[in-house]
């Protein structure tokens, strides 16, 4: 409790930022700006929740997920980083799918509010998490600004003396009302639809993003655009396919749209000592016609 006591001492506000005990390890932290609300865990540091004034949530979050500290939480937007799905060829045998960051214990670092945003930023260096993949200083930020959209900027820094490349991808689970009735358009020019019982797992590379996911159950189209991002990676299970810890009827209630700079399709990024470089994603919720 002292440790709440003190985050919304040093970085909460009155109406607009709160922390809460969290379900497994870290705190919640809730932002609230005049159009939206979101949920944040600094387990993972990762988006639970987004809220636009007059919709449902517009990401997924499974029942099921486990918040156990060194557990990847299901649903939300999951921070993959240093590399996207399996661990690339010649790392260590077990590293960890989708790397590390997202199974660590993010902390906040700063807080600010205006009349139309709220805005919150997470921090991650090699202190806090590694792993022998990996064994580069390195100074993760990601900047969460809730406005008319959300607004995700993951900064990586290399902090050392020698170059590293690393891979990532902001994994967004979009809610469904029904997924076999959604459809997403813009990405390669095409419409993908979630029918299919064999489902979807397709990078499709295409230099920064701009989709349309069209949900006429919820009665809403979901914007996602992105910067700096080399691919978009469309992901959504085989329908009534429960595994782990999605249940049965998971599929029916979200895909995933996640910019990314992959390694598989050779979006990788390599850093000089002392360089940056940011992914920025935007979601808005746009009420349908």
């Amino acid at each position: 409790m002292n440790d709440i006591l003190d985050l919304n001492r040093r970085f909460g506000a009155a109406g607009r930022i709160a922390f809460r005990e969290g379900p497994g390890e870290g705190a919640i932290v809730a932002l609230v700006a005049p159009k939206a609300v979101c949920e944040v865990a600094l387990h993972g540091g990762q988006v639970l929740s987004y809220r636009p004034l007059g919709h449902r949530d517009a990401l997924y979050l499974s029942p099921l997920a486990d918040f156990s500290a060194g557990k990847a939480i299901r649903g939300g937007i999951p921070i993959c980083w240093p590399w996207f799905g399996a661990a690339p060829a010649g790392y260590p045998p077990g590293s960890p799918a989708h790397g590390f960051a997202r199974r660590a214990l993010w902390h906040p670092v700063e807080s600010e509010y205006s009349a139309n945003e709220t805005a919150l930023t997470l921090e991650l260096t090699d202190a806090e998490a590694t792993d022998p993949a990996f064994p580069f200083p390195y100074r993760l930020r990601l900047t969460i600004t809730l406005g008319d959209c959300l607004t995700l900027d993951l900064q990586t820094r290399n902090r050392g003396e020698v170059p590293f490349t690393f891979g990532e991808a902001l994994h967004a689970y979009l809610r469904l009302g029904d997924a076999r009735q959604a459809r997403l358009q813009g990405i390669d020019n095409r419409l993908i639809t979630f029918s299919d019982e064999t489902g979807i797992d397709t990078v499709f590379p295409q230099p920064d993003v701009l989709a349309a996911l069209e949900d006429p159950i919820l009665e809403r189209t979901v914007a996602v655009a992105a910067d700096e991002a080399a691919a978009v990676v469309v992901w959504h299970p085989p329908l009534d396919h429960a595994f782990g810890d999605l249940p049965l009827e998971a599929p029916r209630h979200f895909v995933c749209v996640e910019p990314a700079n992959p390694h598989h399709t050779g979006g990788q990024i390599t850093l000089a000592p002392g360089e940056s470089h940011t992914l920025t994603c935007r979601f808005q919720c746009l009420q349908k016609k």
